[in-house]
């Protein structure tokens, strides 16, 4: 086996690689020479020297992908690691594996780390549907090859994430939660869309939520020219709780990028309500499905399973202490 460094006229043998001996067999969406190039090399964090490429003679028989992003304290990640079919459990993705490895502690990692905070994550299908799909899988598929690969060389799995899908073509908002709504409205709580003359909030329930990311998806929405509808919970202009932005991907999903109630306002339905109205929202906008994944342990998977959301594909965290 040698191994080569990338340059960007091997993307056609890796795709063609990626798309026979890896897609047929597991959850993950084919490339094109263009999606490729998109997820990868334009990626601003893609270094080629973090893609290892394994020849036989003349023939691409495999490869491998690590990359680290700007943060000094953050893990390195490996994003994957494919072997053509008729070379499998030969020793070529141990091989590959460990020369990412050394990739990884050249750029002073001490910790490998696989899951969804790597700057590139892959593309997956959701099991048992028409390829409703999800735009990145948040860490390591159960029980796939290249789980047992890295089980096999000293990884261990440290957390759960599942995957969940809803075909939403024929949603309704539950009587129940109807039901709550109108108790609520009683005291003033209202599920509405934002309007920014009438809603005021935003920073401070974001604080309270400690969750920075979702303000800078509210801010970055609202900077466009024609910012996305989202949904707010609210008590006399007050915002307690958030989702959206919404509007539907090219493949028929509703967007989801997160739901937050506050959290004194917790425990009153607001955010069952919430995103139940997301998914009828999701629905009238023309999507046909909604997916989205959280941690086994996270009390927002009530939410989602009282939406009637069902868990498709479960992740595992995996890490690595680079000696």
């Amino acid at each position: 086996m040698i191994i080569e460094k990338f340059e960007e006229n091997n993307i056609p043998a890796i795709v063609e690689l990626w798309n026979t001996s890896v897609v047929p067999y597991s959850i993950y969406k084919p490339f094109t020479c263009e999606s490729f190039h998109s997820k990868f090399v334009t990626n601003p964090c893609f270094d080629p020297e973090g893609f290892m490429l394994a020849y036989e003679g003349e023939e691409l028989i495999g490869f491998g992908h690590a990359i680290v992003n700007q943060n000094e304290a953050a893990p390195g990640f490996i994003t994957c690691i494919a072997i053509e079919r008729s070379y499998q459990r030969q020793g070529y993705g141990t091989k590959i594996l460990a020369l990412l490895e050394a990739y990884l502690k050249s750029k002073k990692k001490t910790l490998v780390r696989l899951y969804f905070g790597s700057p590139i994550n892959l593309e997956w299908y959701i099991p048992d549907t028409n390829k409703a799909d999800h735009p990145g899988a948040p860490a390591v598929a159960y029980n796939t090859p290249y789980y047992f690969l890295l089980l096999a060389n000293g990884y261990n799995t440290n957390g759960q994430l599942d995957g969940y899908y809803l075909d939403i073509r024929q949603y309704e908002i539950p009587a129940k939660v109807i039901a709550k709504e109108i108790e609520n409205e009683k005291n003033n709580y209202y599920i509405t869309i934002y309007n920014e003359a009438k809603h005021h909030g935003f920073p401070e329930l974001f604080e309270a939520l400690k969750n920075p990311g979702w303000h800078d998806a509210v801010k970055s929405n609202l900077a466009k020219e024609n910012p996305a509808p989202m949904l707010i919970a609210e008590k006399d202009g007050t915002i307690l709780g958030w989702t959206g932005p919404m509007f539907t991907q090219d493949s028929g999903r509703g967007y989801f990028a997160g739901i937050g109630v506050h959290p004194e306002t917790q425990g009153l339905g607001l955010g069952k309500s919430l995103f139940c109205h997301l998914c009828y929202e999701s629905r009238k906008n023309g999507a046909s499905f909604m997916s989205l994944f959280t941690g086994s342990d996270n009390p927002a998977r009530n939410i989602y399973l009282y939406a009637g959301f069902k868990v498709r594909q479960s992740f595992a965290i995996m890490r690595k202490e680079l000696a």
